[in-house]
């Protein structure tokens, strides 16, 4: 198995019908379901480039119709005002200051190209007719990802509602987890390690106490020596994946994320690798981080011995590879090795949540999302549309944003990346919720209620119609509000 990884993103401080089968063996998979892909793309926020003091004079000023228009309905606008090269942001903002009584300037001190003011309609047209001013726009407000994620399946109005995932856990089985990130103050309540060291591979385990396992506090840390290259954690996946589960709403954050008060089982199942063979095989270069199903394997029979006594909703599992299946896979030993695991964790009431990777078979899933017990989810971007890079397809149970996520990396900053990974736990996270809602519910029943609250999205997979739901916080919690109180 290998993890689709991604460029490292950004510091914030540095830019933010349960179906039986006849045997009796419960199948979670939606007749209507499409797929993703679990690859893990990295995707930094893309700004167009602001216009310069230095660029070329060119002639009258620049006004933005959107300000226009917006400033015909209101009093006042804030906005930016661009110079042209060479002229003085004190005498301009002096001038407008006495244009009119509407406008007042907010921001004169730090830069010598722009400043920052309120405009209104009489100023604006003054602006309009200043040689000195290049252009004037709207000073918009760019939401980070997460907010605009969590808004878009409506998971803040879930919590607003109480729903956040309290006394329940979600387990995250990645690359370890900044273990004093903010982001997760309090809300850590165990940590494992399965990391195997293999000299054929020029593999080496990432456990803290470099050994293949390791169990309890710190075990997870994905700031070992192990996880640096050139001076940064290279086992940032885990921490982001996390945060989009789990995080919390702190100083710096974007954002809640799904079940904010949700604890985090946080479990390193990743080894890193120096050989640059194998990693040329998963399509990178040296070192790189892949995860043996052995010790996935590991990892989900730890959780399932602590599932009970954790209140474990969930388990999210953003890796994988192969493919593309289009089919359930459980006929294939490689392919199906953690099925065996899978179907304990829903015994147990767990969801076993998988990406379905980021290849963009139209109609296919890596492994381990083609079993047929595993909660297989795709990725959409904030219009609801499905990633070009997510696999889909008929295997898919549910969509959830995934593209340019913001959430927690180590050295307690945020970034972005984008892919199935991302979208993956959300669901996740959603799980909590619902175990929260809904403590009586099968994990099977649950996701029942999930694509039938959801958002259903048709798209062509190979010819086929598919319709798959993405996730609605809101409306999948709604119906327990009355029955129960979830601040208890």
């Amino acid at each position: 198995m290998r993890l689709y990884a991604s460029r490292e993103p950004v510091p914030a401080s540095r830019l933010s019908a349960l179906r039986s089968d006849p045997g009796g063996i419960v199948r979670l998979r939606s007749l209507l379901a499409c797929a993703t892909t679990l690859a893990v793309t990295s995707a930094l926020l893309c700004v167009a480039p602001a216009l310069s003091a230095d660029s070329a004079d060119t002639g009258d000023p620049i006004i933005s119709p959107a300000l226009v228009a917006e400033i015909q309905s209101k009093s006042s606008v804030r906005s930016i005002i661009q110079l042209k090269p060479g002229e003085s942001v004190q005498a301009v903002a002096s001038d407008l200051e006495r244009a009119s009584e509407g406008s007042r300037v907010l921001e004169t001190a730090q830069s010598s190209h722009f400043f920052v003011a309120e405009l209104d309609k009489p100023t604006l047209a003054k602006l309009k007719k200043d040689a000195r001013v290049q252009s004037v726009y709207k000073d918009e407000l760019s939401a980070p990802s997460l907010d605009v994620s969590t808004a878009l399946i409506r998971s803040d109005r879930a919590n607003d509602a109480g729903w956040t995932g309290r006394g329940t856990t979600v387990a995250v089985l990645d690359t370890g987890i900044d273990r004093d990130h903010p982001f997760f103050t309090g809300r850590l309540v165990d940590e494992a390690c399965f990391s195997s060291s293999d000299a054929g591979d020029g593999t080496v385990s990432l456990c803290p106490n470099n050994q293949p396992s390791q169990t309890g506090v710190g075990a997870a840390n994905a700031e070992t020596t192990q996880c640096m290259v050139n001076g940064a954690s290279a086992c940032s996946h885990g921490t982001h994946v996390a945060g989009i589960a789990a995080g919390r709403m702190t100083t710096g954050a974007p954002s809640d994320g799904v079940a904010p008060a949700a604890g985090v089982l946080a479990i390193q199942v990743f080894s890193r690798v120096d050989n640059a063979l194998v990693c040329s095989m998963g399509g990178g270069s040296a070192p790189c981080f892949l995860s043996y199903t052995s010790d996935q394997k590991l990892a989900l029979e730890y959780v399932a011995r602590v599932a009970r006594t954790l209140n474990v909703a969930s388990v999210n599992l953003s890796l994988g590879g192969g493919g593309p299946y289009s089919e359930a896979c459980d006929a294939n030993a490689t392919a199906a090795a953690v099925k065996p695991d899978f179907d304990a964790l829903i015994a147990l009431g767990v969801a076993p949540v998988v990406a379905a990777g980021n290849n963009g078979f139209p109609n296919g899933v890596s492994s381990p999302a083609c079993i047929s017990t595993a909660i297989t989810v795709g990725a959409t971007d904030d219009r609801d549309v499905p990633a070009t890079f997510s696999n889909r397809g008929t295997l898919l149970d549910l969509f959830a944003p995934g593209v340019d996520i913001n959430s927690s990396v180590p050295n307690n900053v945020y970034g972005v990346k984008s892919g199935t990974s991302m979208a993956a736990p959300h669901v996740a996270g959603m799980f909590a919720l619902m175990k929260q809602a809904y403590p009586n519910m099968t994990v099977a029943q649950s996701l029942q209620r999930l694509q039938a609250t959801g958002k259903g999205i048709t798209y062509d997979a190979s010819g086929t119609q598919v319709r798959t739901a993405r996730i609605d916080a809101e409306r999948a919690t709604a119906a327990s509000a009355a029955g129960a109180d979830p601040r208890v």
